[in-house]
């Protein structure tokens, strides 16, 4: 890394405030970069991935110009887009409150329409209680001098719900916080300290009328409410953050496990052992051998050392279990991240054009990624953490950091559960619009094809146990599996939802309760069918793109499904849901188990290039333990220079404790010549 104000080894040794300050640091290389270059704005977010750490600017180009490209009218788009693209203004999005967060609907900022206000009429902001405090935006503390507001629109009376505003919420020259508003930083965070997520409070501040933005709504001078397309654009930025986040997901955890399967071929622990126990002791030992070992003990007699050298710890099958499957579901993450921002940028064509059909299928793809990816992602990274041994859990080292950075996105713009609740009932919509209106297909959601598929009354029948050997590497089936899986728990669940409706004799909120557990498998089931269809689509691109990729990606790919079939990457689900949905046989788990061992050892010789292939350089892993050059142990002892403690030799704690806890008579013996030190004379008046 050329660029020293880019280096990254250091964070993990700052202060809250030293981090702080770097970030605004490279937020201010970031801009320079973007400007001297003429970089379009759909272009910069590969180069914010390079940055190392989120910081404002995140929030200002994932949400905060997005929300004014696609909710402001033209006139509000010559007012600020302009100066928001060149970064003239900093913006963040100012949603969640203290106690409202995924309940949208339910934040209890207002903005009460006044006629009188201005020329042209305007609203009266303000924070009705502590309930209501602004609290968590990332830039809001000390960054950002406006935001896109939600507030309770409130017009002679009626509540019209959240509506995004304008808000400007410091001075333009000086930055200083505007009159009426409050701002603060909420403090460390167990990581995530790159950014100075905020507290905002806002006593009676107004603002012009015309600062509501208005394209999908509008608020006349009279205050005529009218709307104009369909008002759940209103919340259109949260589906392309949804997007944002979950195309990350695989990339952070490609860092993770590239760290680890690099780590992993450096390191060496044991030699691969043949393993003896105590009843064949006999029949594997020559008689000069039963004469040396005769003297120890019967735990020394399990073991046999060999004269080969330590193993590399990736070439252990119980290492390769648990990170492979991780490798697999990077590449599936970053696949269905990649073809939904695909989709994603037609869809929003046809929003632009006022055509709106693709919202739900865009809020059920973005909400079942966003969900599903960043619980997965958080998980695998852990998982990786722990298979670096005692090193991994160095700051150094880098995952761990990394991933607690990570982490908080599995919670921010709506958590598993919130999300799953919300794709769960699109899929008992699919469920019953097949059964209980007879369609066929459903245009508007066509990733929910499948569903209309199936046939619930027809006999599923798993294979017999000669013939899944060869099933079990066809891709055909494997995708059709977790597709019979994903229906055997749809439809079963809409079973059980339709048996609650009749028991409570209504259909309300108590009754979809009853039912949330099944709503999250549901979820992961669905999930679990895009990351395979999206996969499949990208390893058929490759088959004629790249041939010899190709060929080690599909052993990538049969691993991801077969990990889903056999424990899968959730809680629940694995091999008895597919057992019970008649995919696969009930004394299948055996062959399962035997086809994972195969990749396992097919992928071991390309799992060293599969992680260089996704070509993430040194500083963005900032993992000492992950480096391309492998100098692992050189670099983990050079890292510790960084320590403030290592800056002596002798530390001050020495000095003002542990020698009195070492020598406890050098207390006694200060406080006595305290005492015999005649006091300081006094200076006579008048004197210097």
């Amino acid at each position: 890394m050329q660029e020293p104000r880019l280096q990254t080894d250091d964070l993990w040794w700052m202060s809250r405030k030293e981090r702080y300050i770097r970030a605004c640091e490279r937020g201010e290389l970031f801009v320079k970069i973007v400007r001297e270059n003429n970089i379009p704005f759909e272009e910069r977010y590969p180069l914010e991935l390079l940055l190392g750490e989120d910081l404002f600017i995140l929030l200002h180009d994932v949400m905060f110009a997005p929300t004014l490209m696609n909710l402001a009218d033209e006139e509000q788009q010559g007012w600020w887009l302009q100066k928001a693209l060149n970064y003239d203004i900093l913006g963040t999005y100012a949603q969640t409150e203290l106690t409202h967060g995924s309940n949208v609907r339910g934040i209890k900022t207002t903005a009460e329409y006044e006629e009188n206000l201005f020329e042209e009429g305007g609203w009266h902001i303000h924070t009705p209680s502590l309930e209501a405090v602004k609290w968590w935006p990332g830039g809001l503390g000390k960054s950002c001098n406006c935001c896109i507001l939600m507030a309770r629109v409130i017009i002679k009376g009626k509540d019209y719900g959240p509506h995004p505003f304008f808000f400007q919420v410091r001075d333009w020259e000086t930055h200083a916080s505007l009159p009426g508003i409050e701002l603060r930083d909420i403090g460390a965070k167990l990581g995530y300290n790159g950014m100075d997520n905020g507290a905002m409070r806002i006593s009676h501040v107004n603002i012009p009328r015309r600062n509501m933005l208005m394209k999908f709504v509008i608020v006349e001078k009279d205050g005529a409410y009218r709307k104009v397309g369909d008002d759940k654009m209103l919340f259109g930025t949260m589906t392309y953050t949804r997007l944002k986040i979950s195309s990350g997901a695989g990339f952070n955890l490609a860092k993770a496990v590239t760290s680890t399967i690099r780590y992993s071929a450096v390191r060496r622990q044991f030699q691969m052992q043949r393993v003896v126990l105590g009843a064949d002791i006999d029949n594997h030992l020559d008689d000069d051998e039963k004469d040396a070992l005769a003297s120890q003990d019967q735990l020394k007699l399990l073991v046999k050392p060999s004269k080969r050298t330590e193993a590399q710890v990736l070439d252990y099958s119980s290492q390769q279990f648990i990170i492979f499957p991780q490798l697999a579901l990077a590449f599936a993450m970053h696949f269905a991240g990649q073809e939904a921002g695909k989709a994603y940028d037609a869809a929003l064509l046809e929003f632009r054009a006022s055509k709106f059909d693709a919202l739900t299928e865009m809020h059920v793809l973005t909400s079942t990624l966003k969900a599903v990816s960043t619980v997965l992602m958080a998980d695998g990274m852990e998982q990786c953490r722990k298979c670096m041994g005692g090193h991994g859990f160095l700051n150094a080292a880098g995952v761990g950091p990394q991933y607690l950075s990570a982490l908080p996105q599995a919670t921010y713009e709506g958590d598993f559960v919130v999300l799953s609740i919300q794709v769960g009932q699109q899929l008992l919509n699919a469920v019953s619009s097949k059964m209980m209106k007879g369609k066929k297909s459903n245009p508007k959601t066509p990733s929910l094809q499948y569903i209309y598929e199936y046939d619930p009354a027809k006999p599923s029948l798993p294979p017999k146990a000669a013939e899944l050997d060869s099933l079990l590497q066809n891709h055909d089936f494997l995708m059709a599996a977790l597709k019979s899986r994903a229906n055997y728990i749809h439809f079963t669940s809409a079973q059980t939802f339709q048996e609650e409706v009749a028991a409570q004799g209504k259909m309300g909120a108590e009754t979809l309760d009853t039912v949330k557990i099944e709503l999250m498998r549901m979820t992961y089931a669905h999930a679990y069918v895009l990351y395979s269809d999206f996969f499949k689509k990208r390893l058929t691109e490759l088959e004629t793109q790249s041939p010899r990729v190709a060929s080690v990606l599909k052993l990538v790919f049969e691993l991801f499904c077969l990990t889903v079939m056999d424990q899968s990457y959730d809680r629940g689900g694995g091999f008895g849901d597919f057992v019970a949905a008649g995919v696969l046989p009930h004394n299948g788990q055996g062959q399962l188990l035997r086809r994972i061992k195969q990749l396992l050892k097919d992928i071991r010789p390309h799992a060293v290039p599969l992680v260089d292939g996704w070509n993430i350089p040194d500083f963005l892993l900032n993992s000492v333990l992950g480096r391309y050059d492998g100098r692992v142990y050189e670099s983990l002892y050079e890292s510790t220079r960084n320590e403030p403690l290592n800056e002596t030799d002798i530390s001050e704690g020495y000095y003002k404790h542990l020698q009195y806890l070492l020598h406890p008579e050098r207390r006694r013996d200060e406080a006595a010549a305290a005492r015999a030190a005649p006091a300081p004379s006094a200076t006579p008046p008048g004197r210097l």
